[in-house]
């Protein structure tokens, strides 16, 4: 058997999806039996149907940690200012402040692939006409 096939981590992506259990069900259905399911970010919710039958069953190992962001905000910021660090990617969406709970509704559900909605005082988009997708 080659080494990777005897081990199989799967990292249920959490951060973006805080309290959302569905991710780490299914990492738990998908993880291969011996493997190691694996949770990063901030979980704070209660988890209703969690599949423990499966977890049992396949002998998985539950692992998880916190994600330690604030301890590197000064660097990065620090970095941003020197524009070591690039962010502009990260909106998807820049929206006037006054679109709020529309943006809010299209990050929510996911529509239009937004994964960061940007809102700018003022009233106008950053192009200044409707919302602006980035690439």
């Amino acid at each position: 058997m080659r080494p990777a096939a005897r081990t199989c981590t799967w990292w249920a992506a959490t951060s973006l999806q805080t309290d959302r259990p569905a991710a780490v069900r299914e990492a738990i259905y998908a993880c291969r039996k011996g493997g190691t399911v694996f949770t990063l970010g901030v979980f704070a919710g209660l988890v209703d149907k969690f599949p423990l039958g499966a977890v049992m069953n396949k002998a998985l190992t539950l692992r998880g940690a916190q994600q330690h962001g604030h301890r590197y905000i000064p660097e990065i910021l620090d970095r941003m200012s020197r524009d070591e660090v690039k962010t502009e990617h990260l909106a998807t969406h820049v929206m006037p402040l006054d679109d709020g709970p529309r943006g809010y509704r299209m990050f929510k559900d996911k529509e239009d692939g937004c994964v960061r909605a940007v809102f700018r005082p003022g009233g106008e988009a950053l192009t200044g006409g409707p919302p602006r997708r980035r690439a």
